[in-house]
């Protein structure tokens, strides 16, 4: 795969320079849940090797033998390479003459790293560009962990720094990414797992990381949240019954499956699967002509609410949008209380 950048650039040159093997290097990323090939390390080694004065490309090509940062010549590269602060807790944070205040911030970027809900939540953020004092408020609320502006400066800049890169290469550095809808279940409950789930049982069908920032928050139960007033809704909701009626009109196939296991008295362990292939063009219709009666509905709604008409007019009106198939619909709430009660157990 070729690469534009790689998040965790600075934490590679920094272990290079402490004389560590692109193997070990690999395998120290690997234990945080995040991806590198060997090729890629050598990469970075090439590119460092070409910008150093011989006497410390030399050191460099020497295993085993870590750069001092008490030479001056030294410790100047280190710092122009913005890993001088990384590589001094790297070398020193076992030692016990140090105190571990000295070492806090980079302590923090290893509780975020401990766990892959806490890494997979900052990444993704993160990568949406979410503010640093946002992220540390969402942590604290979610962990009961202060984790400061300085700490999260460190991570972002030696562990994931995204900023000039595309969604298909931070899927590559992060393939846990891959879990969300597991991932988002870890974040709601803290990291405690009641029950496994596979990913495939939830509704949702995107990965997390390129969902809207405040639609993860709501889904862990972060209640900051700045929401879209009606017009802003309706024309969501315009925008997506038109692609909605656009992916209807190219359907090719339709498709229902079912799938059943157990185990009983008469037959044993058992297995069952269903196919059900439906006539495309009556689906296609059907499809169709929901998602443009909501977009009529949708835009309707939005019209009267650009016309002056209260507020109270509007939710009024907001009742009767419904999503109606055959068999089932989006129904008001008020309908069921059964409803309700889901929809507690699920906050």
């Amino acid at each position: 795969m070729k690469i534009t950048s790689i998040p965790f650039k600075k934490f590679i040159i920094a272990f290079l320079m402490l004389g560590e093997s692109l193997s070990s290097i690999v395998d120290k990323l690997k234990k945080f849940g995040l991806h590198i090939e060997e090729s890629d390390v050598e990469e970075i080694l090439v590119e460092l090797r070409n910008m150093l004065p011989q006497s410390l490309k030399d050191k460099l090509d020497s295993p085993d033998v870590i750069f001092d940062d008490k030479n001056d010549t030294e410790r100047q590269w280190l710092e122009q390479l913005g890993v001088h602060e990384f590589f001094d807790f790297a070398l020193r944070r076992k030692d016990a003459s140090v105190s571990k205040d000295y070492f806090k911030w980079f302590n923090d970027c290893l509780w975020i790293l401990g766990a892959q809900d806490t890494m997979s939540m900052v990444n993704i953020f993160m990568f949406n560009k979410e503010p640093f004092e946002s992220i540390s408020a969402i942590i604290s609320f979610k962990y009961r962990k202060k984790i400061g502006i300085e700490s999260l400066k460190r991570y972002h800049d030696t562990f994931w720094n995204t900023d000039p890169m595309n969604a298909k290469e931070v899927l590559y550095f992060c393939p846990i990414f891959k879990k969300s809808a597991l991932i988002i279940r870890d974040m709601r409950a803290a990291g405690i797992v009641v029950e496994k789930y596979n990913s495939t049982d939830d509704g949702e069908d995107i990965s997390s990381l390129f969902h809207d920032s405040n639609y993860i928050k709501w889904k862990i139960g972060y209640k900051d949240i700045e929401i879209p007033g009606p017009g802003d809704f309706l024309q969501g909701v315009m925008q997506d019954s038109y692609f909605k009626y656009y992916e209807s009109m190219n359907m090719v196939r339709s498709v229902e499956e079912e799938s059943e296991s157990g185990s009983n008295d008469k037959l044993g362990d058992f297995n069952s699967d269903k196919i059900k292939r439906r006539n495309v063009e009556e689906q296609r219709v059907k499809m169709a002509k929901n998602w443009l009666d909501v977009y009529f509905k949708a835009h309707k709604y939005k019209a009267a609410t650009s016309g002056g008409s209260k507020e109270e007019d509007f939710f009024e009106k907001m009742k009767n949008l419904e999503l109606k198939f055959d068999e089932e619909k989006l129904m008001d709430i008020g309908e069921s209380s059964e409803v309700y009660d889901d929809i507690k157990e699920d906050i």
